[in-house]
């Protein structure tokens, strides 16, 4: 028996059916993800149109660390090992961040690494920390698993493309930056814990595209 071929309309409404099933998936689990803007182009070449919009777009979290040391990219670093983090706050934490961002002073050059690579050479050592006057227990990471910065920036997505996300995105293009005192600070702790606008778990549950 002969199957008939999926139009290329129908195997994009197949397509973009399940991006929507897969981010609002994400958004019942309370993480953060956003629709690339569904579009039909009309006159669409497969063998020479390509459409730059994105299924979807996350928000990760990265934790940026400045130091003394002069380097500019993974090799010339001056040690073998890079502390990750401070063991007693990576237990509190709710989330884990994808990459850890390591500044130097002297260069103003960065390199970073990511939790993704954590493996059995990553160990967790004490350590005397000058600042706090007392020995802390770190994660440590082998040198190795530094990466140049442009992989990362490689990764993130470019103000060009911010119109095909679906929602305001402005916030990522513009502002911020700024500090807030506070008289002390509450953890999140709900797992329904809205947005900004503090939208309820009914609210955003729902499609903001």
């Amino acid at each position: 028996m002969d199957v008939m071929p999926r139009t290329f309309q129908s195997a994009l409404k197949g397509g973009q059916d399940a991006e929507r099933k897969w981010v609002d998936n994400l958004r019942r689990l309370c993480r953060i993800a956003a629709h690339g803007k569904k579009l039909l182009i009309k006159n669409h070449s497969k063998a020479k149109d390509h459409v730059e919009t994105p299924d979807a777009c996350l928000l990760f979290s990265v934790e940026i660390k400045e130091r003394s040391l002069s380097f500019t990219c993974p090799e010339d670093y001056p040690y073998d090992t890079v502390f990750v983090d401070d063991c007693r706050g990576l237990s509190r934490e709710s989330f884990g961040h994808f990459a850890y961002i390591y500044m130097s002073r002297p260069t103003g050059q960065w390199v970073w690494l990511s939790v993704l690579d954590r493996d059995e050479t990553w160990t967790e050592e004490t350590t005397f920390d000058r600042g706090r006057g007392h020995e802390v227990p770190v994660l440590v990471a082998p040198k190795s698993h530094l990466r140049p910065a442009q992989q990362l920036i490689d990764l993130i997505y470019p103000h060009l493309y911010l119109d095909l996300v679906d929602g305001d995105t402005e916030a990522f293009c513009t502002g911020g930056g700024k500090t807030e005192e506070r008289e002390r600070y509450v953890a999140k702790t709900h797992p329904d814990a809205g947005g900004r606008a503090g939208k309820a778990k009914g609210q955003s549950d729902k499609r903001l595209g």
